[in-house]
């Protein structure tokens, strides 16, 4: 039984229909602990930077800016509550329209986490602009819409999730259905069901450990050597990737490669993910990811999250039951088998 992240909710009374998870933002949060963390030490007992505790992501950012914010880094305080309003009012899958196919109508809004809108309108910070820079000539045209990369970026004949069959047999079905845990890189790129929203972090003078939650998914548990070993040789590949640690002043850098699986379409043999975690206060979390690929994208392109958290007893990750009995494993193969039959035919 995987640990799940319940984030707040908010219900909305009367006439509205859907659910706003009111997130509570770094000042209040900072207000709300003040007497206690004035005195607070950041600092772990061996002397590093203490990062430790379940952090959560506060707003909703989207990766890309869109097309209506360019050259708009920030919404004004009307835009905001417009879009908060809006989600409060979307009766979303409340709705049961008749036209809803398979499960998509079986999940009332109780169980989903709305996220208040941020102002920022694009998790990318580099390049200013707010976009994943253009593919290198000669690039997949489809690879730049692979948003988990399960399975994208792997060279002939490479092993693991997503190789050829599909659905040929159980090892080969996508890591989704089978609940095999968090992909990397771990952005929340779907804050209405929690996904890539909590972490937590626990340290050691040797190593650091972070446990990722995203709902469905399940969990995963990436560690972070920071006693300078080298990374392992490049035939070795992890579903989390290799990652090795370094302090840079109060910031904690992550070099992350070997990656079993790309992201967004990269070549599993150059693509290096580099990670800058710093404490900004008590409660408020910076994690900034670079993300590099000379055989993918025409120059590195890095995004911010901003993550808080409160008294870790508030807060704190809870049982996440992807399925019970992987019913859906079974009715994947059953499908595909059938279809096999009907195109026999």
């Amino acid at each position: 039984m995987r640990r799940r992240y319940l984030v707040s909710m908010a219900v909305v009374a009367g006439a509205l229909a859907g659910v706003l998870a009111l997130a509570q933002t770094p000042a209040t949060a900072s207000k709300a602990k003040s007497a206690k963390s004035a005195g607070a030490s950041l600092r772990t007992p061996w002397g590093d930077p203490d990062l430790q505790g379940t952090w959560f992501v506060m707003a909703d950012v989207p990766l890309e800016r869109s097309a209506a914010n360019a050259g708009k880094e920030f919404l004004t305080d009307a835009e905001v509550a417009a879009a908060d309003a809006k989600k409060g009012l979307d009766p979303g899958r409340n709705a049961r329209s008749s036209g809803a196919q398979d499960v998509s109508g079986a999940y009332n809004a109780v169980f989903n986490s709305v996220l208040r809108t941020s102002k920022r309108t694009s998790m990318i910070i580099d390049p200013p602009d707010g976009k994943i820079p253009p593919l290198v000539a000669g690039t997949p045209a489809g690879a730049q819409g692979q948003g988990g990369g399960r399975g994208a970026g792997r060279g002939p004949g490479a092993p693991g999730l997503g190789r050829g069959g599909g659905n040929d047999n159980p090892e080969f079905i996508a890591q989704s259905p089978r609940c095999l845990g968090v992909p990397m890189p771990f952005l929340p790129l779907n804050t209405l069901f929690a996904q890539g929203t909590v972490m937590q972090i626990v340290q050691s003078p040797k190593s650091l450990a972070i446990y990722m939650e995203d709902d469905h998914a399940g969990g995963g548990n990436r560690t972070i050597f920071m006693d300078g070993r080298p990374h392992a040789p490049a035939s070795l590949k992890f579903y989390l990737g290799d990652s090795r640690g370094h302090w840079e002043g109060d910031t904690l850098v992550i070099e992350t490669t070997n990656f079993e699986q790309g992201f967004r379409g990269s070549n599993i043999e150059t693509y290096k993910m580099t990670e800058r975690i710093r404490r900004v206060d008590a409660n408020n979390l910076r994690r900034e990811i670079t993300f590099e690929d000379p055989k993918t994208w025409t120059k590195p392109w890095t995004v911010l999250i901003e993550m808080g958290k409160t008294e870790d007893s508030r807060h704190m990750i809870f049982d996440s039951a992807c399925h019970e009995g992987n019913y859906g494993m079974t009715g994947i193969l059953v499908g595909a088998r059938a279809e096999e039959k009907a195109a026999k035919k």
